[in-house]
């Protein structure tokens, strides 16, 4: 193999340049029947059973001794003791474990690379060319830590079609080692969790994913670009490339188009007068095993969300019972993350009478008040207002006076904050100042839009940038002083989805180039003292800019009137 390198890193530089280059080398690891091992290492009796994990009527996944009787993937209940009358099921309905398990497989995916994205609770995607690229650059394994050896010169596991048509880019010789880098991991997975994986090994996402499926479950398949073609030739059905749903395969089939193979026979103009251009170009491309998508690494859920769907559901006290099993495991799974969740979501689903088979979704969501979260991560939520609240959207998204007929719920918390490291940090400061003046401030401000259906207090936090944060004053709550009434029911009358946007940072960036006259002030009156708060620490307030130092200052009770045009005044005022 270094053989290779020495061969590649020789070659003309023109001659390297003219060649088709597959810099990226990419690792799909695929749990194998992911809930059913989950169970059968819960329950060790059920080894060697065919086993089913069941929610509501449907077995949605079963182990691969059950597979040999015919069973699939959501088949019904009823259709899979048919075929298997021995089959045994479980209840799959609580996905606590399963999660735990997912969390632990792709912490040891990390120990290898950050580089990891998550498709699902069982399947991430993998870019092991850095790692791949150390190896090439030293010759040696030392920095990898890696026990297999590395110098043999054949890939591990199973490789579709032949080697010998050698690619001049050197990808051959970076799947190889990716190869044994993707053995290393699956074992690595066993030892810890006693949990079986599939691996594929290609030069892109799309056929990595495709030749992992391959030859499970616990084996590992490698493609060389060369192949590329003859594989996809293979797997048949268009419906089996990636991002191909089940309209899209209709509307291929409609124009006569089943299979891979009739795909890549299309002309593009053709497909693209059929499906559209961009949809046209991606799937050509993937027809001829190009995929130029990257690994994009996940970071932490914007939003966690429990649903649980039924036959019908027309009863006020049915959804408040099922919202409120929802609301308890969802809390649950809020503290395991140590987040702070901003807003919360509640999702429905209304009966269609004329598509009994499909329904529509209808979501509304509001505001979280702080008071209702956790203050610590050892605290609890208050899951009696955090119910009433949910029900507060639910009424507002179905009108009970009239029957109604849902088939499903759904409730989440979205846009999550980080918890605050500690108590005297300027932005906790903030937060608090901003969300009790966000309820009490009766006063309108400009540049504040009509809404319909207002909130005391709509957050809205980037999902990019945890750093951004603003806060919002109805119109509505001019009469909260007015009606005398507390925090909580203001909150629960008044619900309305969160703003997409804030504008801080545009607001910063003009402080920036249009300073005050203040600013002039400061800097001529060293000598002019600045009221500390208590719950400030002065080492926090000093690294802030200056002009942002002098706005945070006016925003303390004084004996004097506070300015009109302050940082607390903008939080509330923009959105």
């Amino acid at each position: 193999m270094y053989d290779i390198v020495c061969k590649l890193t020789s070659m003309d530089s023109i001659e390297f340049d003219a060649i088709i280059r597959h810099p990226r080398t990419i690792i799909h690891i695929d749990v194998d029947c992911f809930y059913a091992q989950i169970e059968m290492l819960r329950h060790p009796e059920l080894q060697g059973k065919p086993l089913g994990v069941q929610q509501k009527s449907i077995v949605v996944t079963s182990n691969y001794l059950a597979r040999e009787h015919g069973i699939k993937k959501c088949m019904s209940v009823q259709e899979a003791l048919q075929l298997c009358p021995g089959l045994v099921l479980v209840n799959g309905e609580d996905l606590t474990n399963y999660r735990h398990y997912s969390a632990k497989v792709l912490e040891i995916l990390h120990q290898f690379t950050p580089l990891v994205e998550r498709l699902g609770l069982d399947d991430n995607f993998m870019d092991v060319t850095s790692i791949v690229q150390k190896y090439m650059n030293s010759g040696n394994n030392s920095e990898l830590n890696l026990s297999i050896n590395m110098e043999d010169e054949n890939p591990v596991g199973k490789v579709f079609g032949t080697s010998e048509e050698e690619c001049p880019c050197g990808c051959h010789a970076r799947l190889i080692i990716a190869s044994k880098i993707a053995a290393e991991i699956r074992k690595q997975i066993y030892k810890d969790l006693h949990i079986t994986c599939s691996a594929g090994i290609a030069h892109n996402k799309l056929l990595a994913k495709l030749v992992g499926s391959l030859h499970k479950p616990n084996h590992q398949t490698l493609v060389f670009p060369c192949s590329a073609p003859m594989f996809l030739s293979t797997i048949g059905s268009v419906s089996k490339i990636p991002g191909v749903g089940q309209k899209t395969a209709q509307l291929l089939i409609s124009n006569n188009i089943k299979t891979v193979d009739d795909l890549r026979k299309t002309p593009l103009e053709t497909l693209e007068m059929k499906i559209g251009i961009d949809l046209a170009r991606k799937l050509k491309d993937n027809a001829e095993g190009i995929d130029e998508t990257v690994v994009k690494p996940t970071g932490k859920r914007q939003s966690i969300g429990l649903e649980d769907g039924f036959k019908s559901v027309s009863l006020v006290a049915e959804v408040e019972s099922r919202l409120g099993a929802l609301l308890r495991r969802l809390t649950e799974l809020a503290m395991e993350d140590g987040r702070i969740p901003i807003a919360m979501r509640l999702t429905v689903r209304k009966h269609d009478f004329n598509k009994p088979t499909s329904g529509k979704r209808e979501t509304r969501q509001c505001a979280l008040p702080k008071h209702l979260l956790p203050s610590t991560k050892s605290g609890v939520y208050d899951h009696a207002k955090m119910l009433a609240l949910a029900m507060k959207l639910f009424h507002r998204t179905v009108d009970v006076s009239k029957p109604f007929h849902l088939t499903l719920l759904g409730v989440a918390f979205t846009k999550f904050e980080e918890r605050s490291s500690g108590k005297n940090s300027i932005t906790s400061f903030l937060r608090k100042q901003v969300a009790v003046q966000s309820v009490l401030d009766i006063s309108s401000e400009e540049g504040v839009s009509d809404i319909n259906l207002g909130s005391p207090m709509s957050v809205n936090q980037d999902s990019n940038d945890g750093s951004t944060m603003s806060t919002t004053s109805s119109p509505v709550s001019k009469s909260i002083g007015a009606n005398n009434q507390s925090a909580d029911d203001d909150v629960l009358n008044e619900i309305e989805p969160l703003p997409k946007k804030t504008r801080l940072e545009v607001w910063l960036s003009g402080r920036r180039e249009s300073p005050s006259n203040e600013m002039a002030d400061l800097r001529l009156s060293p000598s002019s003292p600045m009221q500390l708060s208590p719950k400030i620490d002065a080492a926090v307030l000093k690294s802030l800019p200056i002009d942002i130092q002098r706005e945070v200052t006016r925003s303390w009770p004084t004996t004097s009137k506070p300015k009109p045009n302050n940082i607390l005044k903008y939080f509330i005022a923009n959105k």
